[in-house]
């Protein structure tokens, strides 16, 4: 039996057993959270045209996604004939899983085709969808554009790969399939091009580049055409699409970094691990002594042998693979799926096939870290999926309470410290969406909720915890968060922009008290208009306040 054939029957095996497990832990429990009801309606209610040109109700017009937007739309009118209630979410959980799972497929094929060893390729396949910041991708429905233009970009190595040794036709078919899909499913992957020639370079060296290079220079002058394309279709310069992102591309670049190494090797999120290190949690403590014990003891060993250019080029490529989260100004873990894999497939390699270094390590103690490292993500794996199930189940009992309110419709609905994060997942936090989706069972968009103002949590216990306000004056009030890591945020606000608080026509917002995390407690609210209703929540119910 061939390599690849036995490694066939182990991923098949490894996939089943795996997926039976996300059953038993309630997986596919989890609902649509957060934005994923809006995507759903600029899905359902958008033409192909408008699907092209990023012309959609709920999107920013800078997110060309065509690819996803029909994924999703075709995904719903599928649920529609198979008969599922509107409220079966099953099926997405389903594709979600599958895309993932051909990510891990891949990236174990791309071993095995540069080492030959079936060991490191089940090693490379299963640290993809075991490690635990991937997950969050398949249990947030609007992450499934993060899964398609990764599953775009691992085929792509795959196949280009390939097409070195056999120049075969259908190999070069599918690298610019691959890539024209890539484009239009999400912007990040304009670094594909450089993300290709430095693998190949870094494994085949400069004549192989050179000898393909037509296949390289096609990739960029098909990335100039669709740079183009994205110019004229949102009418503006290149400067001023970076002004829509960000009023300073890589102001935050250091955060940004350090937050990508974090999220590549630690899988918590960034308030429960600061939290734990505070407080000395001696689980995270030893966790962080066998991953970056690891880590340090294989850059020693390459410093003992004079081997620096695989350091230095594992440090090019992770900046490029970041590059899109630099520009943006901002990271969070479920952006990190596809540096992770990349980065684990380039270090699998350099371990297998360099002598000099295969030959100074110690075998033993680096599988001795591995198996260390793959219990702890085992263990945050499985509270990843619950997360996301309690997240799901909390938000529905809170949007339940707010359908029950019978909100006014004569006046602008503003909803203060609605509960939308739990550690690194998402509640409803972007209310109007869901509201309108759970009250008349459908992708339908009939009333309007300003939620900006939301409680973030730590602990399950205190999601939608209660909120002591007090009355300064008929349109001035004090709100206090009694939930012991409750918190309130601002989503698209960074720390110090939150420090600024937050202004309109109808409200205004200062942040007065912080707590030991830096995050917000207290807040001083004003109300500007008198077309307002303000909503506070607090115990998962709604009090009107103004």
């Amino acid at each position: 039996m061939s390599n690849y054939k036995k490694y066939h029957i182990y991923a098949a095996i490894i996939f089943i057993v795996y997926g039976v497990l996300l059953f038993l832990i309630g997986y596919f429990k989890i609902g649509l959270l957060s934005d994923d009801y809006l995507n759903f309606y600029d899905a359902t209610h958008s033409t192909l045209q408008e699907k092209v040109t990023g012309r959609l109700p709920f999107t920013n017009a800078l997110h060309i996604r065509p690819v996803y937007y029909l994924s999703i739309e075709k995904s719903y009118l599928i649920s529609q004939w198979l008969g599922l209630s509107y409220d079966n979410f099953t099926f997405y959980r389903l594709q979600n899983l599958v895309l993932l799972l051909l990510i891990s497929f891949i990236a174990g094929r791309i071993i095995l085709y540069l080492s030959g060893r079936n060991i490191l390729a089940i090693v490379a396949s299963v640290s993809v969808i075991i490690f635990p910041n991937n997950l969050n991708n398949i249990c947030w429905t609007a992450a499934r554009v993060d899964l398609l233009w990764g599953l775009f970009l691992v085929t792509m190595i795959y196949f280009m790969l390939r097409y070195i040794v056999f120049e075969d036709l259908f190999s070069s078919i599918m690298i610019y399939a691959s890539y024209i899909l890539a484009l239009f499913t999400k912007e990040s992957s304009f670094i594909i091009p450089f993300v290709i020639i430095m693998f190949i370079y870094f494994i085949y060296g400069k004549k192989v580049v050179a000898k393909h290079k037509f296949h390289f220079i096609s990739m960029f002058i098909l990335l100039l055409l669709f740079i183009i394309y994205r110019i004229f279709i949102v009418n503006g310069n290149i400067g001023e699409i970076l002004t829509l992102y960000q009023s300073n591309p890589f102001s935050n670049a250091p955060g940004v970094i350090a937050r990508s190494i974090i999220g590549l090797s630690i899988p918590l999120d960034f308030l429960t691990l600061n939290r734990m290190l505070k407080q000395d949690n001696k689980i995270v403590i030893l966790y962080l002594a066998a991953i970056y014990g690891a880590g340090f003891y294989l850059i020693w060993t390459m410093f003992k042998i004079d081997v620096y250019k695989y350091i230095l080029q594992l440090l090019a490529l992770g900046f490029v693979l970041i590059s899109p989260n630099l520009i943006i100004g901002y990271t969070r873990p479920q952006m990190i799926l596809i540096p992770f894999v990349i980065t684990m497939i380039y270090i699998l390699w350099v371990y297998n096939n360099h002598i000099r270094i295969n030959k100074y390590v110690n075998k033993k103690l680096i599988k001795i870290f591995y198996i260390i490292v793959m219990a702890f993500w085992i263990s945050w794996s499985y509270a990843v999926i619950t997360d996301w199930e309690k997240a799901y189940s909390k938000g529905l009992e809170n949007v339940n309470s707010l359908i029950g309110s019978n909100l006014e419709k004569n006046k602008q609905n503003i909803i203060i410290g609605s509960p939308g994060r739990f550690k690194q997942t998402f509640l409803f936090d972007k209310l109007t969406g869901a509201y309108n989706f759970w009250k008349e069972k459908s992708f339908i968009i009939n009333d309007t909720l300003n939620d900006i103002i939301q409680t973030g949590v730590l602990d399950e216990s205190y999601i939608g915890a209660r909120l002591d306000i007090k009355n300064i004056s008929s349109n001035e009030f004090e709100i206090t968060a009694t939930g012991k890591s409750q918190f309130f945020y601002i989503e698209g606000y960074n720390q110090e922009k939150i420090k600024t608080g937050f202004r309109n026509n109808d409200i205004s917002v200062e942040f007065t008290e912080f707590n030991y995390l830096d995050k917000p407690i207290k807040l001083k609210l004003t109300i500007l208009s008198n077309n307002v209703n303000c909503y506070l929540a607090s115990e998962l119910k709604f009090i009107k306040i103004f």
